[in-house]
């Protein structure tokens, strides 16, 4: 029966009967786990990593029983330069179902594996070296800060490259499931501590929320950018005031053990860092420049407004000597029209006139 259709029968019966639910529960437990880590299931032609072990690689040996590697493909005439064989003749599935990418054998020797004794030849495995490293990214430049000092209130999230995303391809891996992913991420504040999730703004806002850290992301791309820490605000503060993430040194870490890789690897002597495991870290510096810079804004508001101050004083002084203008009083005793002038005159010469004897 297929699975999605089982679950979906399991569902109804759920809703229907819910004095079944932990019958149900157990059941859908059952069906849903043996469906994970089937990282192992490879298929033909497709990329496998030195130090995975325990890979099913009867899909793409088919009816091969040896796989022969040559240093220059172009010219295969010749013998191959490396061969293992995978099973005898007459034999079963012989290693194929628990096939060992060993690093004694397939180290120096990445690229593709042929299949040596069936004809036409074609490719079996393609052996890759894993890379993986992991940078602190600067959001707001679009750049690399790993290892520097940043403000503290810098956007930042974590940048993977890494080749290993090819194991996260369902047409690689036959049997993959969104369930199979294989990385480990971890932030380390300054204490030591790790951070699980992260906070929008200060406790007791109502804008505030906390979300989950990005911390088992599934990689399916060669560069991955860690998901919504762009929210992370890193000025937010706790109950009391103080800072939820305080000035210093954080730390990104990112791990893989795609099919045991982390044992086989170390079994052999081989450095795991760069292929299993990879850190990154940034320092943030502490708020004081801001809190600085805040406090003088504050006090050179006073100093600010002395100009300010100082232009009405000018505009007094202006309405000052204006109004002292009119005080001169050219209005008032500026000298009376010609023709009252003459009228008085006349009136003056009359009054005088009748007096006279």
């Amino acid at each position: 029966m297929n699975v999605i259709t089982f679950i979906i029968r399991v569902l109804k019966l759920l809703f229907m009967q819910r004095k079944y639910i932990l019958s149900v529960l157990v059941i859908i437990l059952m069906v849903c786990l043996p469906v994970a880590a089937t990282t192992n299931k490879i298929a033909a032609g497709a990329p496998v990593f030195i130090g995975e072990s325990n890979l099913v690689i009867t899909s793409a040996i088919k009816d091969c029983h040896v796989i022969a590697w040559w240093a220059d493909e172009g010219n295969m005439t010749g013998p191959a330069d490396k061969n293992l064989t995978v099973k005898q003749l007459n034999e079963g599935a012989g290693l194929a179902t628990h096939f060992n990418v060993s690093p004694d054998i397939f180290e120096g020797h990445a690229g593709n594996w042929y299949c040596e004794d069936v004809k036409p030849t074609f490719v079996v495995l393609r052996v890759l070296e894993p890379n993986l490293t992991i940078r602190v990214w600067d959001t707001d430049n679009d750049m690399d800060v790993t290892g520097q000092s940043v403000p503290i209130s810098t956007n930042v999230t974590y940048r993977i490259d890494t080749n290993l995303d090819q194991a996260m391809v369902y047409y690689n891996r036959t049997d993959l499931t969104p369930l199979d992913g294989i990385f480990t991420i971890k932030l380390i504040d300054p204490s030591g501590k790790q951070i699980s999730n992260f906070y929008t703004g200060s406790v007791g806002a109502t804008t505030t929320e906390i979300l989950s850290f990005d911390s088992t992301p599934f990689i399916s791309t060669p560069i991955y950018m860690g998901k919504k820490m762009g929210s992370w605000n890193h000025l937010a503060r706790d109950g009391s005031g103080s800072l939820l993430y305080p000035a210093g040194t954080y730390t990104f870490t990112v791990s893989q053990n795609l099919n045991n890789m982390q044992g086989l690897l170390t079994a052999s002597g081989a450095d795991l860092n760069g292929k299993t495991t990879a850190s990154a870290s940034v320092t943030f510096l502490p708020q004081e420049s801001f809190t600085s810079a805040t406090v003088s804004t504050v006090q050179t508001e006073p100093v600010a407004t002395v100009p300010e101050t100082a232009e009405p004083t000018k505009t007094i002084q202006k309405v000052t000597i204006a109004t002292t203008v009119p005080v001169t009083t050219k209005t008032t005793y500026s000298p009376l029209p010609a023709w009252i002038t003459v009228v008085g005159l006349v009136g003056a010469g009359l009054l005088v006139a009748k007096k006279m004897p």
